[in-house]
């Protein structure tokens, strides 16, 4: 795991993150933002937590901020705590949402202690941890859960061909290490989670917009861009 003194490669890219996404999503025909409501919207359709509950989120990876609008529509009253190694993220997340209320964001880990969140989400971060690094990034979210808090682990589908495609798109997506569901699982077990399922999602692009009424019924069929591994804290 990087440290708050070090450089992390994403601080070269947070001022174009965003276009550099998107121009590699255009494949699909949709934007950032439709994937990024759908993960959050998929979160509360499965976990059934209240979108009236004053939730304690913690964005593990928040990168500049992006779920949080999305977040806010789901859970209104959430307070939300974005977390990333990168200071040149999180300065950007911080000029993004200053106008928001419950809302911080902390490049150091340090600034989770004390915290005990309902919710630790995550989305597309951990093929950019060294896979030796991995165990202890589970263990920083693991300690700074309630216990039977939440993990919404998102990660991109490695058994889908067009995932490849844009992520060879994308200048920091095309030397990331990918995991296989079963790894992830794997992972989150050997950290003390207790894993509840996996979803897929994210299977027709928009020109196939129609079709997406189905996905649902899909979700247990590794076809989707990418996938969600549900876990608790015990």
């Amino acid at each position: 795991m990087l440290t708050p003194d070090s450089s992390d490669p994403f601080d070269a890219v947070a001022e174009d993150y965003d276009r550099e996404l998107d121009r590699g999503l255009r494949l699909t025909g949709a934007g950032k933002d439709y994937f990024a409501e759908g993960r959050i919207t998929w979160v509360e359709r499965r976990l059934g937590l209240g979108r009236g509950r004053i939730l304690e989120v913690l964005d593990f990876g928040c990168g500049t901020g992006s779920l949080l609008p999305w977040l806010r529509k789901v859970y209104p009253n959430a307070h939300y705590v974005g977390y990333d190694p990168s200071q040149a993220s999180i300065a950007v997340a911080q000029r993004r949402h200053a106008d928001q209320g419950g809302v911080s964001f902390t490049s150091e880990a340090a600034g989770l202690k004390g915290r005990r969140f309902d919710l630790a989400f995550t989305n597309g971060v951990f093929h950019h941890i060294e896979p030796r690094d991995r165990p202890e990034a589970l263990a920083l979210v693991r300690a700074n859960l309630k216990p039977g808090g939440h993990f919404a682990f998102w990660e991109n589908n490695r058994w889908n061909p067009m995932v490849h495609l844009i992520m060879s798109r994308v200048s920091f997506d095309r030397d990331a290490h990918m995991l296989f569901p079963h790894q992830a699982r794997g992972l989150l077990r050997e950290a003390g989670f207790a894993v509840s399922s996996t979803d897929y999602l994210f299977v027709f692009p928009a020109a196939l917009k129609p079709l997406r009424r189905v996905e649902p019924a899909l979700a247990k069929l590794p076809l989707g861009g990418q996938y969600l591994v549900l876990a608790k804290r015990p």
